[in-house]
């Protein structure tokens, strides 16, 4: 006879709520740090070319005879600011000369806090791109996902359908919501999305909905996706993807010299920047393009580069190319690992508190929790629909256990769903059947010593492993950006 589930600790939909909000600002500013972390990784790269374009375009207004007093006092600004850091990293190697132990590394704050302002430009340039990528993709109407998964209108003579738009309807009146649009996409798979904002929402079922689910789950599922809208899920999710997209947008320009599409993707972009209308095709391959530049095997073969050209050619192709190949590759890694470990966690952790918070939002409106676990158990960890992999956080579930590479663009957005068994913990604490066994806790290790001694003997076997990691990781990043800031701002004061 199988044990019967534990009991869960009750929680008012209100008190839910109220701690989703207040762990979403935690995350947020958690987020922020990480991402500002990633940002100093990257301005050894970004202020030297910040610095190389700012006095190229001044050169050539100095060399125009335009505001020629303005722009050549630019550029003595730029080499002074040049100067100075070169000078501001002699001091550091004297300093690091004299660290003898854990005890004189404090010797090393005030070399750090003056090299501290060469990380400004790369700061600033990071967040206007991340503002620039972030409207760019937002403006794009949801005709675009809806194109993608050829999704149609709701057919009123069908009475399945009718019914569904009834319930839609009904569930946004109760919300106090104008109703939103209703598509269908003919697919055996059953999931459901989310997008648009509250004026103008749109949501998409799929076929193998209405064959599944009953009355008061399809209601609790409505529920779910109209409290997404009104919540501005999308939004928020757009902001989260912008910070990857940021990433891939730098590492991008950094692959300039090896491979042709990243200039495909770079020129699109722009395109579309400039171009009032956007399609959805052009907008889309801009997207894939930032988003192949996250990928690991995007970096080609150095003796591929030079194609068919004559052997003495290829080789001195291939040494002209090689300090770009190896500077890609050397920041490839260290991006790729403190996306991995530092990024990618914290954004997932985000956009799974918001999901939670959603979830809460669509037990109050809806007022039967019960439903809404029975819905997310059906659905239960369903792919979303071809064309909707990149999208696959605005749908009701995803698979967050896919047997993809990790370096796979759409990993990143499977990523972000959170389990369902959590979901469903949740919903069994806002007064839904208790499901599958207790949920791990320090009252279940108290009642079970052995079950404590395991947890904290890998919890003492796994601490030091990552911490290990975590310095390796840094010790990795400052050589790094060691070099490669000292690299850039030596071509920067030799050319400006």
């Amino acid at each position: 006879m199988s044990e019967a589930p534990a009991s869960t600790k009750r929680t008012t939909f209100y008190d839910e709520l109220i701690r989703r909000r207040r762990a979403a600002w935690i995350v947020a500013s958690v987020c922020a740090l990480v991402s500002a972390g990633v940002g100093l990784v990257l301005s050894t790269i970004v202020t030297p070319l910040v610095l190389l374009v700012v006095g190229g375009l001044l050169k050539l207004v100095a060399t125009l005879g335009v505001v020629d007093s303005l722009a050549l006092g630019g550029i003595a600004l730029i080499r002074d600011f040049v100067r100075t850091q070169l000078a501001n990293f002699d001091r550091l190697s004297d300093t690091l000369d004299r660290v003898n132990g854990v005890g004189d590394m404090a010797l090393l704050a005030q070399p750090l806090a003056q090299l501290a302002p060469a990380a400004i430009p790369a700061l600033l340039a990071g967040m206007l791109v991340w503002l620039w990528l972030r409207g760019l993709f937002g403006r794009s109407s949801s005709q675009d996902l809806i194109m993608c998964l050829k999704a149609r209108p709701a057919n009123l003579d069908d009475f399945e359908e009718r019914q569904l738009g009834n319930i839609v309807e009904e569930v946004a009146i109760g919300a106090g919501a104008p109703p939103p649009l209703l598509f269908l996409i003919d697919t055996p798979m059953v999931n459901a999305a989310a997008l648009g904002a509250h004026d103008k929402g749109i949501v998409l079922f799929t076929r193998g909905m209405l064959d599944r689910l009953d009355r008061n789950e399809t209601e609790a599922v409505a529920a779910r996706l109209i409290s997404a809208i009104g919540a501005g899920d999308l939004r928020a999710a757009a902001g989260i993807m912008a910070v990857f997209r940021t990433l891939g947008f730098f590492l991008t320009v950094l692959d300039l010299p090896l491979r042709w599409s990243a200039w495909r993707t770079l020129g699109g972009l722009m395109l579309v920047s400039v171009t009032r209308r956007t399609g959805s095709d052009a907008l889309g391959r801009a997207g894939e393009g930032l988003e192949e530049g996250l990928e690991a095997d995007m970096i080609p073969d150095l003796d591929k580069i030079a194609g068919n050209a004559p052997a003495l050619v290829a080789r001195l192709v291939q040494f002209l190319l090689l300090p770009f190949y190896l500077v890609s590759i050397f920041y490839k890694l260290i991006l790729f690992l403190w996306t991995a470990l530092f990024l990618g966690p914290p954004m997932a952790l985000l956009w799974r508190n918001r999901c939670y918070w959603t979830d809460a939002r669509a037990v109050k409106l809806g007022r039967n929790p019960e439903a809404f676990a029975q819905a997310l158990e059906r659905i239960g960890v369903a792919d979303p629909p071809p064309g909707g992999e990149a999208f696959a956080y605005l749908f009701i579930a995803a698979p967050t256990t896919a047997r993809r590479a990790v370096t796979d663009r759409r990993t990143l957005a499977l990523a972000l769903t959170p389990p369902t068994s959590k979901r469903l913990a949740r919903l069994s604490a806002m007064g839904a059947a208790p499901r599958g066994g207790r949920p791990l806790d320090l009252a279940s290790l108290a009642a079970h010593p052995l079950r404590a001694l395991i947890v904290g003997a890998l919890a003492l076997l796994l601490v030091p492993l990552f911490a290990a990691l975590v310095m390796a990781i840094g010790f990795l990043t400052v050589i790094v950006m060691t070099f490669g800031l000292l690299a850039g701002l030596g071509i920067v004061h030799a050319l400006i």
